[in-house]
């Protein structure tokens, strides 16, 4: 795509008109008082029910494609998480910033004369992603550190004008790309910017802080975004980074100069200040619920964004399957991220468990792409669902030992149903008179990653949301799903246990005396059941005690202490960092079809009591 010179100066010249006359306060003037923010903090306001802003053209494709890979790559790929000898655990792209090694500007910027990643092959990399059965790539343009990965024009802290390199990466990418036909598109972190004044390395109470956000703003981002827009061909997405503080001024104008440059490209709820065309859960965030409009979680091969010389645990192509699969069920797009090392090269690993996934989705990739989530709301006992029109594709993770596989109160009659993975065999579904459905199928688990059963219903899928109880194997039933009816709160937390290592929990919390919890569920069998607890507490809910009902029977937790700890290292601002243990508390016998399940603390609750994560439901002839 190519944008003339004058129409660029007119979208900037408007830009920058608009932002004055209204005359609104900085950034720095809005946040001096302010302390740093919390690294979850700068994602922003980025509700979900904000985010409706993508037209059904402009986001056609988003509904279709489902699966990303994301690049991060920068000079921290060099030290890939170590300086002067000492390892910093974490993810590994925050090593400059003054919450890990707090490296100076004259240091790191020394990084870009060492910087030649001759490894580096844009067709190579393009060849795993379609390999790999993904549709676009997202790669870091400039990260919070600063560095432009592209040939900028605005900045001489590039890599073309600062590194032996000599290249443009990008170009050669957006080449890449265009001749396999797939979409690209480009991160740029718009409030940090650790190598700038004004750009969120120093807090903007500092005395050494010389520079404004808004000049900061005017002066570097908007002018480097409007080269990615221009120069680069067409572009899919712009994925913006940690809007912090900034104004819905300042979020607006970006969106107003990427619809004028690239009116087809989608922005991300990180953009901030709800403008965004799409919603970027929190790093690593795999949801337990569906939600409605267009989403993406972002994952990574192994545990950090950018290159960790430590950093060893990578996917297989099994867990990577697992992830996207789930992510789709419940409505989503699934993004994974490589870190290509210093010199360019993608860690053999991160390949190997992305073209394991992208074999099984040669075969059954028709299962994921423009694929709708679980009629359901949640995944099942044995794995997930996704749906088209008027097909259900049930993902097998857990091939069932006694040949049967239970769906819950399905309405729909079924017309015919098929193993993808052999055809050959005879799968046979049949309605029981409890309203679960019943499918038969071999007791040896077929060849392949993941089985699929695809089961064509008369019409739509149409079911009961009622979370069900398995007959066969362990049912798990997330906080998320139970009802807070008095004194409790129902919420998602997180936690760092290393330096942007996030974790999530849904939690049944901050009780009192009188609080009651409750899952509405449908036993598909009566009989006897491991009933198993999953929860964090401290100290102070330590010995506590917990009532749990089922039609009259009544089970006791007494919780243990599980190490969490208030104002760890690892957590700012006093917050939580929370440990989980799952407790064995009994075998409970439940009658067949609908009841609840209730929870109320026994006794005065202290502390706020205890973090209720899970409950679990194992037939105890297992």
């Amino acid at each position: 795509m190519k944008v003339s010179r004058n129409r660029i100066t007119t979208v900037l010249t408007s830009l920058l008109l608009s932002s004055a006359a209204l005359s609104l306060p900085t950034v720095a003037e809005e946040t001096a008082k302010d302390k740093q923010q919390t690294m979850d903090e700068l994602w922003g306001d980025s509700s979900l029910d904000k985010i409706k802003h993508a037209s059904a053209v402009r986001g056609a494709w988003f509904s279709q494609d489902k699966y990303s890979m994301f690049i991060h790559w920068g000079l921290y790929s060099m030290p890939a998480g170590e300086w002067k000898g000492k390892t910093y655990y974490g993810i590994s792209e925050w090593l400059m910033s003054n919450r890990v090694a707090d490296i100076a500007v004259d240091e790191y910027k020394k990084l870009a004369e060492q910087f030649n990643p001759t490894d580096f092959d844009a067709k190579a990399i393009v060849k795993m992603a379609v390999d790999a059965g993904m549709k676009n790539i997202v790669i870091t343009a400039k990260h919070h550190e600063g560095f432009a990965m592209y040939h900028s024009k605005s900045s001489a802290y590039d890599i073309e004008d600062a590194t032996p390199f000599k290249r443009d990466p990008l170009k050669e990418l957006a080449g890449a790309c265009a001749d396999a036909g797939i979409g690209l598109g480009f991160y740029y972190s718009q409030m940090q910017d650790w190598y700038e004044q004004g750009g969120a390395h120093l807090p903007w109470n500092s005395s050494k802080q010389t520079r404004s956000f808004d000049k900061y703003f005017d002066e570097k981002v908007v002018p480097q975004v409007t080269e990615l827009l221009t120069e680069y061909g067409d572009i899919r997405t712009v994925w913006f980074d940690t809007p912090g503080s900034m104004t819905k001024v300042q979020s607006q104008k970006l969106v107003d100069l990427t619809r004028s440059l690239q009116p087809k490209a989608m922005i991300n709820s990180r953009i901030g200040n709800g403008v965004g065309d799409f919603k970027t859960l929190g790093d690593h965030s795999l949801s337990q619920v569906n939600h409605p409009g267009l989403w993406e979680t972002i994952d990574t091969t192994n545990n950090s964004w950018g290159y960790a010389w430590y950093d060893k645990n990578w996917k297989s192509g099994t867990e990577i399957l697992h992830r996207l699969i789930s992510t789709v069920g419940r409505g989503g797009n699934y993004m994974i991220n490589i870190g290509p090392t210093g010199t360019g090269e993608v860690p053999k690993m991160a390949e190997k468990g992305l073209l394991s996934a992208g074999n099984w989705l040669k075969q059954y990739g028709d299962t994921i792409y423009g694929a709708k989530g679980s009629p359901w709301g949640r995944a099942q006992a044995w794995g997930d669902i996704t749906t088209k029109a008027n097909k259900l594709y049930l993902h097998v993770f857990d091939w069932p030992a006694n040949g049967e596989i239970q769906l819950s109160n399905l309405s729909n009659k079924i017309v015919s149903a098929e193993l993808l993975n052999d055809t050959k065999q005879k799968i046979v579904s049949e309605k029981q008179s409890n309203g679960w459905t019943s499918i038969s199928v071999p007791i040896k688990k077929p060849n392949g990653l993941i089985p699929v059963i695809a089961l064509t219903l008369e019409g739509e899928p149409k079911v009961d949301g009622t979370p069900g109880i398995d007959p066969s194997i362990k049912t798990t039933l997330n906080s998320a799903f139970a009802n807070c009816n008095i004194g409790c709160t129902n919420k998602e937390i997180r936690w760092m246990q290393k330096f942007g290592d996030w974790n999530y929990a849904n939690n049944l919390l901050n009780w009192e005396d009188n609080g009651k919890g409750e899952w509405k569920v449908d036993v598909a069998q009566a009989g006897d059941y491991y009933f198993e607890v999953s929860y964090s507490a401290d100290e102070v809910v330590d010995f506590s005690e917990w009532i749990f009902s089922f039609n009259g029977e009544e089970m006791m937790l007494q919780a243990l202490d599980t190490g969490e700890r208030k104002n760890s290292k690892r957590q700012g601002k006093g917050r939580t960092l929370y440990r989980y243990r799952t407790d064995a508390v009994g075998v409970v016998n439940l009658k067949a079809g609908k009841q609840s399940i209730t929870v109320i603390p026994k006794g005065k609750v202290v502390g706020g009591g205890i973090n209720l994560n899970a409950i679990h439901l194992t037939p105890a002839q297992l």
